[in-house]
């Protein structure tokens, strides 16, 4: 982490996502206090396919300072429009500013004041800021075609539990770490209370056909309950469920099937050290690039995809960025 001044030819922007956050009215409110602020661009969204165009807008109008009010979807699109587009001279900074349903790179890597009177004061000023640097994962060739930049990347049960948190509560208007809890209780409820059956799709903890290569290696192939990758430091409930040292940009994991003892693994796994002993058959590594074969849908940061037929999907390490923190 590193406190700097922004240049004095700094110029900010705001692109606010008004759907995210089941309309919580945070992102309007903060562009409605920043509309007549000198020098600070908005973008309010009418359709999501306006990401493009406003991202224009503001690589043209010079904005060095990009602050994004939403969720975890939007702020994937911008990343990807951002890398793959374009667009900016030189990526901007960004701040993430949690008003969205998911939060998941927020939470690790976001704006940390809270309150829509300090984030404003803020984006008008510029002022010296904390900062984290961090590199996107570029999803090359998603089974749809269209090329993607986030921070999470997962297959197996991660994907089919972020696609049940979103239906079962987000939907209800549950956000954030209590619908990530109710999932977790869910699923631990039904391995609890019934036997094992891999053909019951309902069941998160049932086993998927998962192969993982890296630097030439193979690692783990045959029916696994998950694999996740990601850049960031911390997941969901604060959870680190990743060990043996950060040696390079993205750290990946992959849980076994038939899953190991919940009641033996489940805290190890989720918070334990870099030197945590696991299970027989849990892989945990780092590398610049990966490919991961699956037969199960892929979630980049609460979206999902196909994976890619007859290949596997490869993750590379994507630009690095910088994220103000306030």
């Amino acid at each position: 982490m590193a406190r700097e001044n922004h240049p004095a030819a700094g110029r900010a922007g705001l692109i606010v996502n008004p759907r995210s956050g089941r309309g919580s009215g945070k992102g309007l409110a903060l562009a409605e206090r920043l509309k007549r602020a000198p020098g600070v661009m908005l973008g309010v969204l009418d359709r999501f396919e306006e990401i493009g165009a406003v991202l224009d807008g503001m690589a043209r109008g010079g904005v060095t300072d990009l602050f994004i009010s939403s969720g975890d979807g939007t702020i994937q699109e911008i990343l990807t429009r951002i890398a793959e587009d374009r667009l900016f001279a030189s990526p901007p900074r960004l701040g993430l500013l949690p008003h969205g349903t998911t939060n998941l790179s927020a939470r690790d890597l976001g704006f940390r004041a809270r309150s829509v009177e300090a984030q404003a004061q803020f984006i008008e000023s510029l002022a010296a800021s904390d900062l984290q640097q961090r590199h996107t994962i570029r999803c090359a060739n998603p089974g749809d075609g269209r090329i993607r930049h986030g921070m999470f990347v997962g297959t197996g049960a991660v994907a089919l539990a972020t696609r049940y948190c979103q239906q079962a509560f987000n939907a209800r208007g549950v956000r954030g770490q209590w619908a990530v809890a109710g999932t977790l209780l869910t699923a631990l409820r039904k391995y609890l209370l019934s036997a094992p059956d891999a053909a019951d799709e309902s069941r998160f903890d049932r086993p998927h056909a998962i192969t993982v290569e890296a630097g030439g290696r193979r690692l783990c192939e045959g029916p696994q309950l998950l694999q996740m990758s990601t850049t960031l430091d911390r997941l969901v409930l604060d959870a680190r469920p990743f060990w043996g040292g950060k040696t390079a940009p993205i750290r990946t994991t992959v849980f076994p099937y038939p899953v190991p003892s919940v009641a033996r693994w489940m805290l190890p796994a989720m918070y334990g050290g870099e030197g945590r002993r696991m299970p027989s058959g849990a892989v945990s590594f780092c590398a610049e690039a990966l490919s991961v074969s699956s037969d199960t849908i892929f979630v980049i940061d609460g979206e999902f995809f196909p994976p890619p037929p007859g290949e596997p999907l490869r993750l590379e390490t994507g630009p690095l960025f910088t994220f103000v923190r306030g």
